[in-house]
């Protein structure tokens, strides 16, 4: 599929949110009145007062369906200077978090989050209705050293992860700590690149994102994403070695996600400092692109160290978003070439090509009902913001819409800075997951927030 590249303009609305309606009491404990999604254990229905408000009525002969208003926290919950298309609304849910970084939600609407800043996992939750996760709102499930990024629920355990290993603990919902845990993936190389994403598919198998260790590895050997069968566990945890490569050349793919057909995504942070004399010399404000891949054939490799993407070259050398180029170091080594680069058959085409440097950490399906229907089953996007391009980029959450036929379409802003220039903006995205309501949960490691983007439902 031909990569697209990043629309940068798109007409919106700055949304206040609203305190009009009264978020439903949370539960306390793990009880449940549905079956969770095995996968991803989001966006489960339920009935009596948690269901949620998808009622169908006859209209002029169309079909309205009347979705449910997850504008919930008050007015000067509103984040400052945000930007949201019109009928959305963007407020500061919680705050006070040290680093918050991976997302997960679980079925009974609880937010677990991982606190890089204290090498935690904790649950946040509204138990008053008021909209917001207050400081009494909140309880620490799970601490190790190191616990920085990765974060999920599978099976009865509640897994995250550090640079060297995944841990985890049992959990049946309980807002308690959990214990001392143990060791599920032992020795992930250390040092460089250090959040290790994880994501489990339909079949339980839990797959382990790790980047490289530095700008450009001599090799993909550590920059891979490995897949391992976690039903029964050695003591002291299976070797990252020994998980299969089911994914080869990414960088850095921190964001990782699976679709409605169980089909693993990716998002991948690109080289820094790119310079090549004959595509125009210092070409790395633009390039290479951020981009969007997705993951179908187990082992395939997708062009690190050796080949990068292309967003936007002079017109005189480039041949468009998403072709791929060979590398400065690696170009005259007798195999990598730019014609290596580009034959399909030994460098996979990434679906999505993306403004350089805006480091996007996440992405997330969206499967909520409080959206408009157009939005169900897209993509978005966190963008945690560049720090060497001038100007800087990123410092937001992106929509990219996907058409009848599976097609990326170019991505929009969907929350920003209103403002002239990032300077002053304080929140750099880093995850994103749907909550039981249909809103969107967006952590802020540089402004120790939580951020809940909701809708009218109008």
């Amino acid at each position: 599929m031909r990569a697209l590249t990043l629309t940068t303009f798109f007409s919106v609305a700055l949304a206040a949110c609203s305190g009009k309606a009264t978020a439903p009491n949370d539960t306390a404990g793990p009880a449940e009145t549905a079956a969770p999604d095995p996968d991803t254990g989001e966006g489960v229905a339920e009935v009596g007062a948690e269901i949620a408000e998808e009622v169908m009525a006859e209209v002029a002969g169309e079909v309205h369906v009347a979705r449910k208003n997850t504008c919930t926290a008050p007015a000067s919950a509103a984040v400052p200077n945000a930007r949201v298309p019109a009928g959305f609304c963007a407020a500061i849910w919680a705050t006070d978090l040290a680093q918050p970084r991976g997302l997960f939600v679980t079925t009974t609407g609880d937010v677990l989050v991982v606190e890089r800043g204290q090498g935690r996992v904790t649950a946040l939750w509204d138990g008053d209705g008021d909209g917001l996760s207050g400081a009494g709102e909140r309880a620490v499930l799970a601490s190790a050293s190191g616990l920085n990024h990765g974060v999920s629920v599978r099976g009865g355990f509640l897994y995250a992860s550090s640079a060297t290993s995944v841990r985890r603990w049992p959990y049946a919902g309980a807002r308690s700590d959990l214990g001392a845990g143990e060791v599920v993936v032992r020795d992930i190389p250390s040092a460089g690149h250090s959040t290790r994403t994880l994501a489990f598919d339909g079949a339980g198998r839990l797959y382990v994102s790790c980047g490289s260790a530095s700008n450009v590895d001599a090799d993909s050997r550590r920059s891979r994403i490995r897949r391992f069968d976690v039903a029964t566990v050695p003591a002291g945890g299976l070797a990252f070695d020994a998980g299969e490569v089911f994914a080869d050349g990414l960088r850095n793919e921190v964001g990782l996600a699976f679709d409605g057909q169980d089909r693993l995504w990716g998002v991948q942070n690109g080289i820094d400092m790119l310079n090549r004399d004959d595509l125009g010399g210092d070409i790395h404000n633009d390039n290479p692109a951020e981009i969007v891949s997705r993951f179908d054939t187990p082992g395939a490799f997708y062009g690190y160290p050796f080949c990068w993407t292309e967003f936007r070259l002079p017109a005189n050398v480039g041949k468009g978003p998403g072709t791929m180029w060979a590398h400065e170091q690696t170009i005259n080594d007798g195999t990598h070439s730019d014609a290596w680069c580009q034959d399909p058959t030994k460098v996979d085409v990434p679906e999505l090509a993306m403004q350089a440097h805006s480091a996007p950490l996440d992405l997330e399906f969206y499967n909520g009902d409080s959206f408009p229907e157009a939005y169900r089953g897209d993509l978005f996007i966190t963008f945690h913001g560049s720090w060497n391009r001038n100007p800087p980029t990123g410092y937001q959450v992106v929509h990219v819409d996907i058409d009848a036929s599976g097609h990326l379409k170019a991505p929009t802003s969907f929350f920003e800075n209103a403002g002239q220039s990032d300077d002053g903006w304080p929140h750099r995205p880093v995850g994103i997951r749907v909550g039981r309501d249909g809103q969107l949960f967006v952590s802020s490691d540089a402004s120790s927030s939580l951020i809940v983007i909701g809708h009218s439902g109008e």
